[in-house]
Parts: structure tokens; C-alpha cells; sequence
């Protein structure tokens, strides 16, 4: 015992409890005692006694039918107490000055006031810089860094308030008047976490922003940083995104928003493969979706917040890259030609030659809020896509089974991120992955009726090994699945045990697919977005585009779709 304990009695009795909350604020679902035991590191009877004491004052609840313990309602009383009596800028102040005085740039915070958003409080290290005027300024939402975070965080309906009609001031040659220009960067601010500012109010002047929350995840005000173009150039600007995200966080200790993970787990010990190749292809923000197709005798997938849809020929040695007008987060080979491309707007058919969308099928045309994620074709070649929030609120996501004919059904809800999908060598069983439970579902797949039943947990990843993202199944019916955060692709037997690990140089695989001639190259893709300088220097191929060639198994074709 050190000689802080030895004074407070109390002091390590206090830390567990508050451990234990944490622990369940983080895994969302209930948890049993013997599952609490199990990651909780104390003793029976210790934890026994916590439990019931954080039961009795209302912190915890307990289900008796279940067994299991939740957060309780006490702690939304408490949040009241402390909103009611909560001043955002004195909140504020220390981490306006910790970013000011590390970054040596400008910082401010702003906040909502009626359809106004208002700088209250700022802190400049910059040299020379007007911004030490800058309290008491109204910024444009549609021009500003500050003002689009804010817009990208807020409910649809709020946010048309908040704006009012079109067109808006052009500040500069920059600045979007555009209202379909302005909802496609929005999305794409939503799902990047942070908003970015380039020559839009001022011309040379550069920003980024992030949305501060309140206790009940509504969106109250910005934190952004600005400075010249050429002092805080774009590159850097998103550099700097994990650090604002994390001061808004400590600002309101608001649970909104950290679907969005902002810090790495640690590299793996054992050294990168002479198998592994970096591919010459252009960097990812977010790469996402490979899906070989086997009549292009090409590579397909997507940089979701580019925009832009990838394709690599192998055989010929060329890859190209198409820039789109809105967030493209899926694109797979149809039977009739071209692409079927995942957008917040729907899913569209992509013909190639002409660059011509035209709408196929869209299922959350009622949820402006949702966008759509992974996806992929079954045997039959019906799509089976899924969906969720664009800011990653809890449990609002969908899957859905779109037909050839561009009839949708939804089959399954209550995701956060819903992520890799894959079907077993004898189409008996469809996996799917949500990242933000860390978990990879199994259903029972009934293929020639297209129905899923009696969905269960196959494999639940401990927080320290990733987050489960994308996935592929290979011919011997195990499971490749891209770590998030975690530096690795791991595979997985057809029961959930984990049989090896593929180190990687980059910490955010995003997916993973089996293609080439043979079915014996697995193609991963990468991300950059939200990793900080310092992660940026110790992976600099984040965001790339790799082959790995295992020697040992094959991957299963892909399907084009149907339509």
C-alpha cells in the first residue's frame, strides 16, 4: 500500500467502483457478475460488495431475470445537477490554453445562439495573427469550420432551422452557396468526425472544427483551431483532429460521438511480413470495401470520405482512380454492367464509361440522419448492405437484403457501426460484424429463401486486441478480419477461436478480400483518418493499399450483383 492509500482508506475502494462503471459505460451491454469477475481483476467478494452498494444508491441497476448489471438512473440525475449549474467556457478554459500553448495556434470556442453561433472564448500563440479579436465574432455555419462541425452534428430538421434558406453568402470564390455541394460535405464531416475550413470565409485562411456536446448528446457549440494556409497547411489540419476531438471530449465528458475512436492500441511485437507488399496506389483517408471481380479481372473499393472509387487491374499493372460528387462508402460489380455504388442518397447504379448515376434502390430514404456502410452480395447475388447513424449514435443502424430487381427488405436492427460481412463455404451461415460492440455475429443463412435466423456472438474481442471492421471468408470456412486499431488481421476458424495473427505497418485496417487469378492474394485496405502526427510518423503508409499472398488457403469468388 503506498502512502496515498494508507491516508484514505477509501481511496482504492472509490477507483474500483468507478472502474466498474467506466467498464460498463464502455461495453454498452449488460454484464453479468461472472463476466465482471472475469474483466474486472477483483476479488468475488470485493466485487460482490461494490456491486451492491452501487445498486443501493442507484448508479447500477440489476436485472434479476437476466443476472445482469446496467448503469442507473441516479446518473442521469446527477448529469442534471451538473448542466444545470455548467458554464462551457470556464469548462473550457484550460484546454483552450493546454491546445494554444502546444500547438502554437489559435483557438477558440463558439457556441449556439438561436441560429447564430458566437466565439465566447479564444486563445492565440500565433504570431501577428487577427485572430486576438475574435470573442464576440459571429461565424457563418455554412462558411466556417466551426459552424459546418456544428451543422454536420446536428439532427436534419435542426439543422435546416439553423441555416435557413438557400442560396447563402459567398464569403469568397470558395465558400459553398450550393445546398446539394453543402450536404455532401456535411456527410462527409459526420462520418470524418471533424470539419475542415479551407479559404471558405477568409481567402488564405485555413481551420478545422469539431462539435462540443452536451450531456444528452445534443450539440451546443465548436472548438476549432484557424491559422494561414501556409502556416497550418490541410495535411497537418487533419493531423490535429484526433487532439480537438479529444479537448471536446474532456470539455463536457459527453458520451456523443466516441463511436469515433481517435488513439491506436499498441504495434505488435512480431515483425511484418516479406509476403506483405505496399501496392502504388493513391492513400486513403478511409479506404473501405474491396470486392474482387472476376469478369474485370480487377480490384474495386472506396475511399469514403475522398470521395472516390478505386479500381486495380493487376494483370495490366494500372489502377485509376474516380473522384464522385458525394460519399461513396460501397461499390460492387453488377451482372448487367457498371457499378452499384452506397451513398447517402441511395444506392446507384454507376455506369462507367459516361460517369451517369442513376437511382436503383434506396431503404432509409425515411432517415436522412443514417448512411449506408459495408455491404455484400451472397451467392444468389442479392445485396445484403447495412446502415447507420452518420455520427455513429447508438443502435440506429439497419441490414437490409436488396434484390436484383431493387426490392429491399429489412432483415435485422440495432447496430452502431455494422461492419464486415461474409458467408460460410456451404452458405449455412452469414457473419456480420458490428465494431462498435466488438462484435462478430453468426445467423443461421437460409440461401435460397434469403433469410437469416437465430443471430448469436461468435467471436467478442477484448478491447485490447481491436475492433472487428471488415472481413472475408476463405475456402477452408475461416474468417479474416481487419483489426481496427490494432495493427493486424486476424483469422479466425469457423468457431470463433483465433488461429493466427498477420501483422501489419499501419494501425487501422479497414477490410480485407481474396482475388487475383487464383483466389490467392488477400487485398487489404487502410485508413489515415483521425491519427495524429505522431501516429502519422510512426505509420506513414496509413492509408494504403496492401497484398499479402498467405500460401496455405484460397478465398471463395465474389458475387456480382444481380441487378
Amino acid at each position: 500500500m503506498n502512502p496515498s492509500e494508507s491516508q484514505a482508506p477509501g481511496l482504492g475502494v472509490l477507483e474500483k467502483a468507478m472502474a466498474l462503471l467506466t467498464l460498463l459505460s464502455e461495453r454498452r451491454a449488460p454484464m453479468t457478475f461472472t463476466e465482471l469477475l472475469k474483466v474486472g481483476s477483483l476479488p468475488k467478494a470485493t466485487l460482490h460488495r461494490i456491486l451492491n452498494t452501487l445498486v443501493r444508491e442507484g448508479l447500477l441497476r440489476h436485472d434479476p431475470h437476466t443476472r445482469t448489471y446496467r448503469l442507473g438512473f441516479r446518473l442521469l440525475e446527477l448529469a442534471y445537477d451538473v448542466w444545470s449549474d455548467f458554464d462551457l467556457r470556464l469548462a473550457a478554459q484550460d484546454e483552450l490554453v493546454r491546445l494554444a500553448d502546444q500547438l502554437q495556434e489559435t483557438v477558440r470556442l463558439s457556441v449556439l445562439n438561436g441560429n447564430r453561433l458566437m466565439v465566447v472564448a479564444c486563445e492565440t500563440r500565433a504570431q501577428g495573427g487577427q485572430e486576438r479579436t475574435a470573442v464576440g465574432m459571429n461565424l457563418p455555419l455554412h462558411a466556417s469550420a466551426a459552424g459546418k462541425a456544428v451543422l454536420a452534428a446536428s439532427e436534419p430538421g435542426t439543422r435546416a432551422g439553423l441555416l435557413g434558406p438557400a442560396p447563402w453568402p459567398r464569403l469568397t470564390e470558395r465558400t459553398l452557396v450550393d445546398a446539394p455541394a453543402l450536404q455532401s460535405e456535411l456527410e462527409i464531416t459526420s462520418v470524418r468526425g471533424y470539419a475542415l475550413e479551407d479559404g471558405e470565409q477568409q481567402a488564405g485562411a485555413v481551420a478545422i472544427a469539431v462539435p462540443v456536446y452536451d450531456f444528452e448528446g445534443a450539440v451546443i457549440g465548436a472548438l476549432d483551431l484557424a491559422g494561414p494556409a501556409d502556416r497550418l497547411q490541410l495535411e497537418r489540419a487533419h493531423a490535429l483532429s484526433s487532439r480537438l476531438i479529444s479537448a471536446a471530449r474532456a470539455i463536457s465528458h459527453s458520451a456523443a460521438g466516441k463511436g469515433m475512436s481517435i488513439s491506436t492500441g499498441q504495434k505488435l511485437a512480431s515483425a511484418v511480413p516479406a509476403e506483405l507488399t505496399r501496392l502504388d496506389t493513391a492513400s486513403s483517408l478511409l479506404g473501405e470495401g474491396p470486392v474482387w471481380s472476376a469478369r474485370d479481372n480487377a480490384l474495386y473499393w472506396v475511399d469514403i470520405l475522398a470521395p472516390a472509387i478505386h479500381s486495380l487491374r493487376p494483370l495490366e499493372g494500372t489502377s485509376t482512380m474516380t473522384r464522385v460528387g458525394s460519399m461513396v462508402s460501397l461499390a460492387v460489380p453488377k451482372m448487367s454492367g457498371g457499378l452499384l455504388l452506397a451513398t447517402p442518397a441511395g444506392l446507384l447504379s454507376y455506369d462507367d464509361a459516361s460517369k451517369r448515376m442513376t437511382r436503383f434502390a434506396h431503404p432509409e430514404a425515411e432517415r436522412p440522419g443514417n448512411r449506408y456502410n459495408d455491404g455484400k452480395c451472397d451467392r444468389m447475388g442479392r445485396l445484403w448492405i447495412a446502415s447507420m447513424d452518420l455520427g455513429t449514435a447508438p443502435n440506429r443502424g439497419n441490414l437490409f437484403r436488396v434484390d436484383p430487381d431493387g426490392q429491399w427488405k429489412c432483415m435485422d436492427s440495432g447496430f452502431t457501426v455494422p461492419n464486415g460481412m461474409g458467408w460460410s463455404p456451404d452458405d449455412t451461415r452469414m457473419y456480420f460484424a458490428d465494431t462498435f460492440r466488438r462484435t462478430i455475429f453468426v445467423y443461421d443463412f437460409d440461401l435460397r429463401a434469403g433469410k437469416i435466423s437465430n443471430r448469436r456472438p461468435l467471436i467478442e474481442v477484448d478491447p485490447s486486441r481491436g475492433k472487428p471492421d471488415g472481413l472475408t471468408v476463405d475456402e477452408e470456412g475461416c474468417l479474416w478480419v481487419a483489426m481496427w486499431d490494432a495493427w493486424h488481421i486476424a483469422r479466425f476458424s469457423p468457431d470463433g477461436t483465433e488461429l493466427e495473427r498477420l501483422p501489419l505497418p499501419v494501425p487501422r485496417p479497414t477490410s480485407c478480400c481474396f482475388g487475383g487469378e487464383n483466389l490467392d492474394t488477400l487485398y487489404i485496405t487502410t485508413a489515415s483518418v483521425r491519427l495524429s502526427e505522431a501516429e502519422l510518423a510512426a505509420a506513414p503508409l496509413s492509408g494504403s493499399l496492401f497484398a499479402y499472398r498467405p500460401g496455405k488457403v484460397r478465398g471463395l469468388p465474389e458475387t456480382t450483383f444481380a441487378g
